[in-house]
């Protein structure tokens, strides 16, 4: 990625939060008009239903707390999880998905499922790591790379998904 991409995802990503928020107080342009000073260019905003999508001339971001319809359905997705939230994204170079899960079931389990199965959905396991008693696993299929991050957070345990274009 580019410097210009990384810090038009860092700034969309940081305004996608507030956004939904500064949208009932301050209005739409408010919003686009943040994302433009901040990238130089247009933007377009439209939050519907909990859901923010943001047009750049760079591409499109999108948020919500469900999983976007165009999710790899290739990417293992722990039974019984809870979808906090999501971003996808489709950029001239590329694009991406985040899923952030959460689940009441022990980190050992969740990290011996996940283990198991993302290369049971055909991905080349590359790298896993634990740490501070968490998981981060790394793979690669195709043109595709996916981090899976597993740690204890509470009585919860969250779950993070990150599928890019290599």
């Amino acid at each position: 990625m580019n410097k210009k991409t990384l810090t038009i995802a860092g700034v969309v990503v940081a305004v996608l939060v507030v956004a939904g928020a500064a949208n009932r107080f301050l209005g739409k342009s408010a919003a686009e008009r943040a994302i433009e000073a901040a990238t130089g260019g247009n933007a377009d905003v439209n939050s519907d239903d909990g859901d923010v999508t943001v047009k750049t001339d760079d591409g499109t971001w999108s948020t919500s707390a469900k999983l976007p319809a165009d999710f790899p359905n290739d990417v293992p997705l722990y039974p019984g999880a809870i979808v906090q939230g999501s971003v996808a994204s489709a950029q001239q170079q590329g694009g991406g998905h985040y899923a952030g899960l959460e689940i009441t079931d022990s980190i050992d389990k969740v990290m011996s499922w996940y283990k198991s199965e993302v290369p049971a959905k055909g991905w080349k396991v590359n790298a896993s790591y634990e740490v501070d008693g968490g998981l981060m696993l790394g793979g690669t299929k195709d043109t595709r790379e996916l981090v899976v991050t597993i740690s204890k957070d509470g009585d919860k345990v969250a779950i993070g998904l990150v599928v890019t274009q290599k």
